[in-house]
C-alpha cells in the first residue's frame, strides 16, 4: 500500500515537471510556472513526509510483528513443554491409579488372610482351651490312680503272714473274699480313671 501511494505521487509529479517547462515555452507568463512550480514541490515534500512517516509507522508496525511473532513463538513453546508437562502428569496419574488398584488388591487380599488367621487364632485358642481341661482332668485321673496305687502298695506291704493263712483257709474263705473285694475296689478305682470311660 504504501509502495502504491509512493508511486503514484512520483507519477504525478513527473508528469508535472515535464508539462512545466513545454507550458513555459509556449507562454512568457513566469508567474504561473513558478507557482505551479513551488506549488509541486510543496506536494513532494509532504509527499516525502507522507513517505517517512510511512516508513515509521511500517517500521513500528514491523517491529511490533516480530515482537508478536516472537511472543507467539515462545508461548508456542510454552504450550509445548506444558502439553509435555500434562502428558507426564497424566502418565504419572494413570501409573498411580494402577498402583492403586494393585496396593487396594493386596490390601484385601491381607485383609482377608488376617481374617483367616483370626479365625485359625479362634480355632487354636479353643483347641487349647480343650487341651487344658483334658490336660487337668489327666492330671487329676493320674493323681488318683497314684494314690489307688499307693493304696495297693500299701496293702500288700502290710499283709502279713496271718493274712496269707487265712486267705488259703477252705473252710469259710472269709478272708479270700475280702481280699477279692478289695481288688474289685481297686480295679473300679483305677476302671473310673481310665480315659474315654
Amino acid at each position: 500500500m504504501f509502495a502504491s501511494k509512493t508511486a503514484i505521487a512520483a507519477c504525478a509529479l513527473a508528469s508535472l515537471l515535464l508539462a512545466v517547462p513545454a507550458g513555459a515555452a509556449d507562454s512568457k507568463k513566469a508567474d504561473p510556472n513558478k507557482e505551479q512550480v513551488r506549488r509541486l514541490q510543496q506536494a513532494q515534500r509532504k509527499l516525502e513526509q507522507e513517505k517517512n512517516q510511512l516508513a515509521q509507522e511500517k517500521a513500528v508496525v514491523e517491529a511490533e510483528r516480530d515482537a508478536a511473532r516472537e511472543k507467539a513463538e515462545g508461548e508456542a513453546q510454552r504450550v509445548a513443554g506444558l502439553g509435555r508437562e500434562l502428558g507426564g502428569l497424566r502418565k504419572a496419574k494413570d501409573d498411580l491409579a494402577a498402583r492403586l488398584v494393585q496396593v487396594e488388591s493386596e490390601l484385601k487380599q491381607a485383609q482377608e488372610q488376617v481374617a483367616r488367621l483370626e479365625g485359625e487364632g479362634k480355632r487354636q485358642q479353643a483347641a487349647l482351651a480343650a487341651e487344658k481341661q483334658q490336660h487337668t482332668a489327666c492330671v487329676a485321673r493320674n493323681q488318683e490312680m497314684h494314690k489307688a496305687g499307693l493304696d495297693i502298695v500299701e496293702r500288700y506291704r502290710t499283709k502279713g503272714c496271718t493274712d496269707s493263712v487265712l486267705q488259703a483257709e477252705p473252710f469259710t474263705g472269709l478272708k479270700r473274699v475280702e481280699i477279692e473285694n478289695a481288688v474289685e475296689d481297686m480295679k473300679e478305682r483305677l476302671d473310673s480313671q481310665k480315659i474315654g470311660s
